[in-house]
């Protein structure tokens, strides 16, 4: 059931010792985003981006999910005008996330589908439970596999996105390693201590020095941004035209009887 409503912040920041900790708190619709999660994800990545004190950014999901994707609820109920405007809001979270000057380090500690792939898959270093999990799932639900497509494309190769694609396969954590999808798989009781050391390594760096390699890795990936941002909203906007995605959100909410699920 999304807990959209609840007294639950949904997104929270945490700094401590020159780390900054962005949860997804969504974790009755298993972090999946909706409008307000995602603006406040990203309200959360330019503050702590812009926190002088903060050496890294640490992602993560409460509960047993890292992020599920999209929230099917906001999708099954969504007109052409709200999922023009949803693809343009998902592109600006994705290019702020593109801009950070910080170091991004993802803790997956749960499943990662849809949308919350792709901010794994944005993020510096994917570091990973063994009870993570990871997909791009848009056909389970008439969706369109664009941005992600591209995403999976640069870190794992053609062959390996299409069959994740077209599959609309779960992969565990330890295949997902095997991809080259995540840097490091560690038993869930030390993904914490994992991850601090990790922050702890990054935060000696010179912030100047992360900061411009950070940007020239963004030059270097601007021209495939740009193009998989256009053929989203292209793609997109025909998906849900032809009715599609609707019909296939709505679908999916029912069968699992008002839980969100992944994008």
């Amino acid at each position: 059931m999304s807990d959209t409503l609840s007294t639950r912040p949904c997104v929270t920041l945490a700094v401590d010792k020159g780390v900054a900790l962005i949860t997804m708190d969504r974790p009755k619709a298993m972090n999946a985003f909706d409008r307000t999660q995602r603006e406040r994800f990203q309200s959360a990545l330019l503050s702590a981006d812009a926190d002088a004190d903060v050496r890294a950014i640490v992602i993560t999901g409460a509960g047993k999910a890292f992020c599920a994707g999209q929230d099917q609820h906001e999708s099954a109920a969504m007109d052409a005008a709200g999922s023009a405007a949803r693809i343009d809001s998902y592109m600006a979270l994705y290019e702020v996330f593109r801009a950070l000057a910080k170091p991004v380090v993802a803790r997956i500690n749960g499943v990662a589908a849809g949308a919350g792939l792709q901010i794994a898959l944005m993020s510096d270093l994917r570091i990973a439970s063994t009870q993570a999990r990871f997909g791009m799932t848009e056909f389970k639900v008439g969706s369109a596999a664009i941005f992600g497509s591209a995403l999976l494309h640069s870190i794992i190769g053609e062959a390996a996105m299409k069959r994740l694609v077209l599959l609309a396969e779960i992969v565990p954590a330890a295949e997902s390693l095997a991809l080259g999808m995540v840097h490091e798989v560690v038993d869930d009781a030390r993904l914490d201590a994992r991850v601090a050391e990790i922050c702890a390594q990054m935060s000696q760096w010179s912030p100047t020095s992360v900061a411009i390699t950070k940007s020239w890795w963004k030059e270097m990936g601007d021209e495939m941004f740009a193009k998989a941002a256009a053929a989203a909203r292209r793609g997109h906007a025909i998906n849900f035209a032809s009715g599609a995605y609707s019909l296939g959100a709505r679908k999916f909410t029912e069968r699992k009887q008002g839980n969100a699920g992944a994008m």
